[in-house]
């Protein structure tokens, strides 16, 4: 018996930036070009696993929603199905176009199994820790 795998669709969940923002067409289009489904994430998914906001089959749902604090987290750009190449261009894109989002990931195997809101959580500890980093390296003497 031949094992059946379904396809993703790629897709970009995009948290926290919507239709309003400047940029917005030119993610759309982005994604539009890169053949991604942009589907954008609210205050009611927030604690959804990233694999079933993704659409990934057999993606565990959630252990409990976990609402949280969600004016603590930033825009956030969730990206599933691009391989390296397809990420570089797709980057490309969003900087030519002027999109500004500042947490970006890219869906694993590991965090498609995390609420949206633990991944959002280790975005933002991972950039703190990195700007925290940056300005030790400016103060060396």
């Amino acid at each position: 018996m031949k094992a059946r795998i379904h396809p993703v669709t790629p897709c970009a969940l995009v948290w926290n930036y919507g239709a309003e923002q400047e940029g917005w067409s030119a993610l759309a289009q982005a994604c539009e070009a890169m053949g991604l489904v942009l589907k954008p994430v609210n205050a009611d998914q927030i604690g959804q696993t990233i694999g079933r906001l993704c659409g990934i089959p057999g993606a565990p749902e959630a252990d409990a929603l976990q609402p949280g604090d969600c004016s603590a987290y930033p825009a956030a750009l969730i990206l599933n199905g691009l391989d390296r190449k397809q990420l570089d261009a797709f980057l490309d894109r969003l900087r030519t176009g002027g999109v500004r989002i500042p947490l970006k990931a890219m869906v694993t195997a590991t965090n498609q199994k995390w609420p949206l809101s633990v991944l959002l959580q280790e975005l933002v500890r991972e950039r703190d820790a990195f700007a925290q980093q940056a300005k030790q390296r400016t103060q060396q003497p």
